[in-house]
């Protein structure tokens, strides 16, 4: 089966890689290596900080896995791993000399290898243990990160017995699913490797469904892993992510950029406890009409909790708060808590816990999904558009065997009503446009009911 997909991708991932032969001088060395590290990769690209050959320093370790399309001979096909990631920011002179984290300034030894082929888990460990053999690496920070076949091989290579202890972090963009599973999320969680993973919403290549599936398993054994696995699904048409992710200039987190994220993590660091351990976070969705979500968590222990703040999101990346839950009283030994959304988003509803120390620090749960059908009755329902509505207008659709009197809903995310008019349907077809002038951008949505009757769609104001 592995086989098979590998084969698969391939096919799809082909595509041919953007050659930038010439690179400008500035103070870090970025240097073609025309070296073997093993059978599967005869060359790389070798990015040394400023000062490297004249210190004695260790520094942290960023290994970059390409994609298929520039597989090659590590030779003359060398610059084709210039086509995307560190290596093309390394060649242009675009990627920062230092990072600074929590007060501590980095600087990076990248390694880019080229493969010939497919990468196995054998050949990405050649490519680490060349690094270190040869190099000043700090051994207590290795960072992995890749891009579709490069981030299918870092899924593959980090959950394995022997190869997470070796990792701090990993960031593996438009990888796919997991082969190993709860098994390798477990290894995962042992081992304490930081994930942060990005993909596309809508990836015709590489589903985003592997990367969020992936993320939920990870964030759902115990021991849980700390730090909780991250994710972000960029709300996109096709195959990529990688340009938003290595952007130096783009916040991934908390303010901070990719490489900053990574480096807050070592291995064999001293790390704080988390005040509350939490042991499940569950979204269901109703049977009854309309729909409802039922959200349950558990904790086996906490200290210092204020509160918990509920987020939903549409995309998996943009959320917003619509319920926050007081932490219990002593509640030293844990404790069951539940919520609901009485106003689900038809399609994708994404949620995620904020839980809010005493002392305002904050951790996010895992993240997870339930998917809402449209409501409405004997026919095909409601359609708004344009959705994301750019202008004014919005126009109302709604076709079904219903006629009489219908009341229209405008409502925000927390299902607060904004709006509300009546109309009479006396056709299998109605249309109606609303002025929409006053509404500040975000997501809404529009409700419409009858007797016996009621559909919900969302939409976006941009």
């Amino acid at each position: 089966m592995r086989k098979m997909y590998t084969l698969f991708l391939r096919a799809l991932l082909c595509m041919p890689g953007c050659l930038l032969l010439s690179r400008p001088v500035f103070a870090q060395s970025f240097t073609a290596q025309h070296i073997a590290t093993g059978a599967n990769s005869n060359g790389f690209y070798e990015y040394l900080p400023a000062g490297y050959s004249t210190s004695s320093t260790t520094y942290p370790l960023l290994v970059f896995l390409h994609g298929v399309g520039e597989e090659g001979n590590g030779g003359s096909d060398l610059s084709k791993v210039l086509a995307h990631g560190p290596p093309q920011l390394q060649n242009q002179g675009k990627f920062p000399a230092s990072f600074t984290v929590n007060g501590k300034t980095f600087s990076f030894i990248c390694i880019s290898p080229q493969f010939v082929g497919w990468p196995s888990d054998a050949d990405v460990d050649d490519v680490i243990e060349y690094a270190k053999k040869h190099y000043r690496v700090d051994v207590n920070r290795i960072y992995l990160t890749g891009l579709s076949m490069g981030g299918i091989a870092t899924w593959s290579y980090a959950p394995e017995e022997g190869h997470a202890e070796k990792l701090a972090a990993i960031v593996p963009i438009a990888g796919g699913p997991m082969y190993s599973g709860t098994a390798g999320a477990k290894i995962l969680a042992a081992n304490s490797v930081a994930i942060f993973a990005a993909a596309n919403l809508n990836d015709p290549t590489v589903p985003s469904s592997g990367t969020i599936q992936n993320i939920q398993i990870i964030n759902s054994v115990v021991p849980h892993i700390n730090p909780p696995a991250l994710d972000t699904i960029y709300n996109v048409t096709g195959h990529g992510g990688w340009d938003q992710t290595y952007n130096p200039a783009n916040a991934m987190h908390n303010g901070l950029n990719i490489y900053q994220w990574m480096l807050q993590y070592a291995k064999n660091q001293v790390s704080t406890p988390l005040p509350v351990t939490l042991t499940y976070f569950t979204a269901t969705l109703s049977s009854g009409t309309p729909p409802v979500v039922n959200l349950a968590w558990a904790t086996s222990s906490e200290s210092n909790n204020k509160f918990w703040i509920i987020q939903r999101s549409s995309d998996g990346k943009s959320f917003t708060n619509i319920d926050t839950v007081p932490a219990a009283a002593n509640a030293t030994n844990g404790h069951t808590y539940s919520s609901t959304d009485d106003h689900p988003l038809v399609g994708s509803n994404y949620y995620r816990l904020n839980q809010v120390d005493l002392d305002g620090k904050s951790n996010y749960s895992n993240v997870v999904e339930v998917t809402v059908q449209s409501t409405g009755g004997g026919g095909s329902g409601l359609h708004l558009s344009p959705n994301p509505l750019i202008g004014n207008t919005l126009t109302i659709s709604l076709t079904n065997s219903y006629t009489g009197s219908i009341r229209v809903r405008l409502l925000d995310v927390q299902g607060r009503l904004l709006g509300s008019q009546s109309f009479q349907k006396q056709a299998q077809q109605w249309t109606q446009s609303i002025n929409l002038s006053n509404l500040r951008p975000g997501t809404f949505y529009i409700q419409v009911t009858g007797t016996n009757f009621k559909a919900t769609q969302s939409f976006v104001r941009k």
